[in-house]
């Protein structure tokens, strides 16, 4: 699944593989995305943060 912006270079945290794709947008939380490693045939979810501050209304 790709975007128009930069897809995030993301590591495995088993086996530390680059060969990663997103599985789903969510997870197991709102915050978090699910993704699949090619390498080891593992899904692991990574918490979803683009590094900007979140709009709070106030």
């Amino acid at each position: 699944m790709t975007n128009q912006q930069t897809d995030p270079v993301v590591t495995c945290p088993f086996c530390e593989s680059t060969d990663t794709e997103q599985e789903s947008a969510f997870g197991s939380e709102i915050s978090k995305t699910q993704y699949y490693c090619n390498g080891c045939h593992t899904v692991f979810e990574r918490i979803k943060y683009d590094g900007a501050n979140p709009d709070t209304g106030r």
